[in-house]
C-alpha cells in the first residue's frame, strides 16, 4: 500500500510539473467550434476522452469473455459433482466390475 501511495504522489508531481510547463494558451478548431485553453488542460481532457472512448469500445468484448468464463466455471463446478458421485460410489482400491 505504501508503494501504491509513492507511485500515486509521483503521477500526481509529473502532472503538476507537465500543467506548469504547458501553460501557453492555444486555440482548439473544430468544425465551427473554436475554444482557448491551456495546452495542458486541452491535453488532459483529449487523454482523458481517449481513454474513455476505448474504455466504452472494449466493454462489449469485456461482458462476452465474463459470460464464457462463468459459464466454463459452472460446467467446471458440474463435472466436479458428477467426480464426487462417481468417486464416492466407488471407494478407491475397488474397480467397478463389468460381470
Amino acid at each position: 500500500m505504501k508503494s501504491f501511495a509513492i507511485l500515486a504522489l509521483l503521477i500526481a508531481i509529473s502532472f503538476v510539473l507537465f500543467a506548469l510547463q504547458n501553460s501557453a494558451i492555444i486555440t482548439v478548431s473544430f468544425l465551427s467550434l473554436h475554444y482557448k485553453g491551456s495546452l495542458a488542460l486541452i491535453l488532459v481532457v483529449v487523454f482523458t476522452s481517449g481513454l474513455v472512448s476505448g474504455i466504452l469500445v472494449s466493454i462489449p468484448s469485456l461482458v462476452r469473455k465474463s459470460s464464457i468464463v462463468r459459464e466454463q466455471r459452472r460446467r467446471v463446478r458440474q463435472l466436479e459433482e458428477r467426480m464426487t458421485i462417481r468417486t464416492d460410489s466407488h471407494p478407491a482400491g475397488q474397480e467397478k466390475s463389468d460381470n
